[in-house]
C-alpha cells in the first residue's frame, strides 16, 4: 500500500518536529458508530490490520520515537508502529481521549433525544453545559498541544509518531478524521505547529473500510468540517513612494521612519489574537513590516513569492499625474477599476488573484481553525477586494490596516473586516504636513 510522503524541506521550518499526528484503528464501538470517549473499547479484528497497516506506512521515516495515549485502542496502535520503526514507544495521559461525559456509550441518537443541548454543542464544536460532564475543547487542546511541543522539545530536526483519539483530534483540527488516519504536523521550534499536506490520509489502508465505504466520522455524527483559518491581511507600512504617490508594484522600496512607526502599532494590535504564524512577500516593505509583527509576537515568519505585489508595468515608479500624461489609457482604467489594458505591461488580475488564493489555501490548510498574519501590498489586496465585491467600488486599504477573512475549508473564502485602521492615531499637524508637502510635489 502508500507509504506517506516524507514533507519536502521547504515546506519545513528549520529545526521543527515532523510529527504523524495518527488517529487509533477500529474498534466494534466505531463500527458501531458509538461513543467512546475515555471509555477503553479494545481495537477490533479491522482495527488491527490497519494498524499492522499504518505501521507498515510508517516503517520508512527513521521515527525517533512514537508517543501514545493509555487507552488499549491507541496504544496497541502505537506498539505496532513502534515495533516496525524499531523506535521507543512512550504512554502519555495528555494524548488521552476527550471526556465526552453524558455521551459516553451512546449513539447519535440516543444523544440527540436525552440530551440535545450537549448534541447541538457537539455538532457545532461549542462549549457544553455543565451538566453534559464533557471535557472543554480547549482544555483538550492544551494538553495535546503540551505533549506535542514536549515532543519537539526533545527531538528537534527528527521525525516522532503520535497516536490519540477522535474526538480529541477534532479539537485541534476543527475537523474530523477517520480510524488509522495520519495528518502530517510540522511542531516548532518554540509553541507552534502546522498541517503539513492534508489532514487524514488515508491511502495506506486497504479493504472495504480503509477504502471507505465505511466512515465511522461522516457529517450526521459528526457535524461539519470547521477547519477555516482566521486570515489578517496586514498592508505594510508606509514607503516614501507612497508618501509621493509613486506606485511600486514589484521595484522593492522599504519602509520610511513613518512606515516601521507604523508596524509597531500593527504589531501590538496583533499581540492580542493569538496570531499562530506570519506570512509575508518578499519585497522588502512587507518583510519589515512581518519581521517586527514576528519578532514582537514571538511567532515564525514565512516569506512567500507568492506574495509579492502586483506587477503594475509601466504605472511603476510613475505618480497619476505622470501617467495622466504618458499612459492616460492605463491610469483611466485603474481609476476606473476595471483591467488594465495590454500597453500597461501590468500583471492580471486574475493571475494575482489566483497565486495569492494558492497561499491562502496552504496557510489555511496548514493552520485549522487559528488566526494567521498575512502581509502583503494594496494592489494585491485590492484585487482580491475585486473579486469578492465585483462592480462594486472599493477604496485601496491604508497602510498597515487589517482586512480580516474566514479561509477554508477547501477552496473558499469570505471577507469578515475590511481595511480597519482602529489601532493607528490619527496623523498629528506635523505628520499631516509631512504628508501636504509630499502631495504639493505632483
Amino acid at each position: 500500500r502508500a507509504a506517506v510522503r516524507r514533507p519536502a524541506r521547504a515546506m519545513l521550518i528549520p529545526g521543527s518536529t515532523t510529527v504523524f499526528f495518527c488517529r487509533h484503528g477500529e474498534t466494534d464501538w466505531n463500527l458501531g458508530k458509538r461513543f467512546q470517549g475515555r471509555i477503553d473499547i479494545p481495537l477490533n479484528e479491522a482495527g488491527g490490520s490497519q494498524a499492522e497497516q499504518l505501521a507498515n506506512a510508517l516503517r520508512s521515516h527513521d521515527l525517533a520515537a512514537v508517543w501514545a495515549s493509555p487507552l488499549s485502542r491507541a496504544r496497541n496502535t502505537a506498539v505496532a508502529i513502534a515495533a516496525a520503526a524499531g523506535a521507543d514507544l512512550q504512554v502519555d495521559a495528555r494524548l488521552l481521549e476527550r471526556d465526552l461525559g453524558v455521551m459516553q456509550g451512546c449513539v447519535a441518537e440516543q444523544i440527540k433525544t436525552q440530551y440535545p443541548q450537549a448534541w447541538t454543542a457537539w455538532k457545532n464544536q461549542a462549549s457544553f453545559p455543565a451538566d453534559a460532564k464533557v471535557e472543554q475543547g480547549a482544555s483538550v487542546v492544551q494538553r495535546v498541544e503540551s505533549a506535542l511541543f514536549d515532543l519537539a522539545a526533545r527531538y528537534p530536526g527528527k521525525t516522532a509518531a503520535v497516536v490519540t483519539h477522535g474526538a480529541a483530534m477534532r479539537c485541534v483540527l476543527f475537523r474530523v478524521v477517520g480510524t488509522a488516519s495520519i495528518t502530517v504536523l510540522s511542531v516548532g521550534p518554540g509553541r507552534n505547529w502546522r498541517v503539513v499536506g492534508r489532514c487524514g490520509y488515508e491511502a495506506h489502508l486497504s479493504g472495504l473500510r480503509g477504502l471507505g465505504y465505511f466512515k465511522d466520522a461522516d457529517v450526521n455524527d459528526w457535524g461539519e468540517d470547521l477547519s477555516s483559518a482566521t486570515v489578517l491581511l496586514c498592508r505594510h507600512g508606509e514607503t516614501d513612494w507612497n508618501l509621493d504617490r509613486k506606485f511600486q508594484g514589484t521595484v522593492d522600496i522599504p519602509l520610511n521612519g513613518l512606515g516601521r512607526k507604523q508596524a509597531l502599532m500593527l504589531s501590538s494590535a496583533l499581540e492580542c489574537k493569538s496570531v499562530a504564524a506570519v506570512w509575508t512577500s518578499p519585497l522588502q516593505r512587507a518583510r519589515e513590516t512581518g519581521e517586527m509583527i514576528s519578532s514582537r509576537i514571538g511567532t515564525p515568519l514565512q516569506v512567500d513569492d507568492r506574495l509579492r505585489e502586483r506587477d503594475l508595468g509601466v504605472m511603476q515608479g510613475r505618480n497619476p499625474t505622470e501617467l495622466r500624461e504618458q499612459f492616460p489609457s492605463v491610469i483611466d482604467a485603474w481609476v476606473a477599476q476595471v483591467p488594465l489594458p495590454p500597453e500597461a505591461h501590468a500583471e492580471s488580475d486574475h493571475a494575482v488573484v489566483a497565486r495569492i488564493e494558492e497561499a491562502l489555501f496552504d496557510m489555511a490548510a496548514a493552520y485549522p481553525g487559528k488566526t494567521v498574519a498575512l502581509v502583503l501590498h494594496g494592489a494585491s489586496i485590492r484585487c482580491l477586494l475585486k473579486r469578492a465585491v465585483g462592480k462594486t467600488r472599493i477604496k485601496t486599504p491604508k497602510n498597515v490596516s487589517l482586512t480580516t477573512m474566514a479561509v477554508g475549508p477547501g477552496q473558499r473564502w469570505k471577507l469578515l473586516q475590511v481595511a480597519d485602521s482602529s489601532h493607528t492615531p490619527r496623523m498629528t499637524k506635523e505628520e499631516l504636513l509631512h504628508k501636504l508637502r509630499g502631495l504639493s510635489k505632483l
